[in-house]
């Protein structure tokens, strides 16, 4: 053992068994039929053996390879993070310990590792086996949950970092704890690249009881643009939607109930029918005084070459004139 992980002796080697691209799991069974504790904490009380291990799995799986990183490597890596979570379940582990800080400290790490779309599958594995968010210890503050870490990060990637593809896997992972809160199914929202290869059949909007016609222009000294929108716009396909808000955001989740929705189709011509087949992103800042917006840019490739663009007016306008707008090219 070379690295102290904050816990006993036994449990520290434990740790150190997923410290690795192929953990030894005999051997992690040894440990803990040796004493190893899987149910303690560290010394400051905010991380568990499984929360400490999905990270040792983590930065070791990094520290060995270059970018750019394949996709079917990643997925494997998700895979091999579920596995770590049935191990230690099997084996003991409370979800629910110490008032569900257990589970909720293991959501917690994953909000930090979540670097591609893949983590979204070990995120939702732990809710299927009970974790709940809530603070991470009994000493954190109210707003040190993992919900509350997803919200910030999703917000740091667009506004700071201007990394907006991983925003957007944030974004859905946001929508899952939304879900997860309310007892909802989070079973079919996904990273906005499960769109990609779908074919749109049509475009619902969710209505809008300021502006029934759901698009409209604006007209302000420091804003002109068409198509504006404040809805909710759901681009279908045979076994789910593509969705995006006023703030340009994007995931994909289950078909909507179109009875409750406005059909938008004919908006929308050279959409419907074709196929996604890349999504870019960029972004256009605007300043005023001391503060910097990020406008966050969607680009939105079809199979056929036509692009639909969607961007916001952050930073143009007042909050209460906030919308999004698109452009079809």
């Amino acid at each position: 053992m070379e690295i102290d992980y904050g816990f006993g002796i036994l449990e520290n080697c434990l740790v150190d068994v997923f410290h690795s691209d192929s953990p030894d799991m005999n051997e992690a069974k040894k440990i803990i039929a040796s004493g190893a504790d899987v149910n303690t904490l560290n010394d400051y009380r905010d991380e568990n053996p499984l929360s400490e291990s999905l990270i040792a799995y983590d930065s070791f799986y990094f520290s060995i390879r270059s970018e750019p990183y394949e996709s079917s490597s990643l997925e494997n890596k998700a895979n091999v993070m579920c596995e770590i979570i049935d191990f230690f379940v099997s084996h003991g582990f409370d979800i629910n310990g110490f008032g569900g800080c257990l589970g909720a400290q293991c959501l917690y790490a994953l909000s930090f590792m979540t670097h591609d779309r893949y983590m979204i599958k070990v995120t939702k594995h732990l809710f299927d086996i009970g974790a709940k968010n809530r603070t991470i210890s009994d000493k954190a503050d109210e707003e040190e949950t993992p919900w509350d870490y997803v919200g910030a990060e999703q917000s740091y990637l667009d506004c700071c970092e201007g990394d907006h593809s991983l925003g957007n896997i944030y974004e859905a992972l946001y929508k899952i704890y939304e879900a997860a809160d309310k007892g909802d199914s989070y079973d079919c929202i996904d990273s906005y690249e499960c769109s990609v290869g779908k074919k749109i059949i049509r475009v619902f909007a969710s209505p809008n009881n300021d502006n029934p016609t759901i698009f409209y222009s604006m007209h302000l000294p420091t804003f002109k643009k068409e198509n504006c929108f404040t809805s909710d716009l759901y681009f279908v396909y045979d076994d789910g939607a593509l969705r995006t808000t006023k703030y340009a955001d994007f995931w994909v989740d289950a078909k909507p109930d179109e009875s409750k929705l406005v059909d938008v189709s004919v908006f929308f011509e050279g959409v419907v029918g074709n196929i996604i087949k890349n999504f870019r992103f960029s972004h256009r800042c605007v300043r005023k005084e001391a503060t910097i917006y990020t406008q966050p840019i969607t680009e939105i490739e079809m199979e056929d070459g036509q692009i639909i663009k969607f961007s916001i007016n952050f930073g143009d306008v007042e909050n209460e004139n906030r919308v999004a707008f698109f452009e079809l090219n």
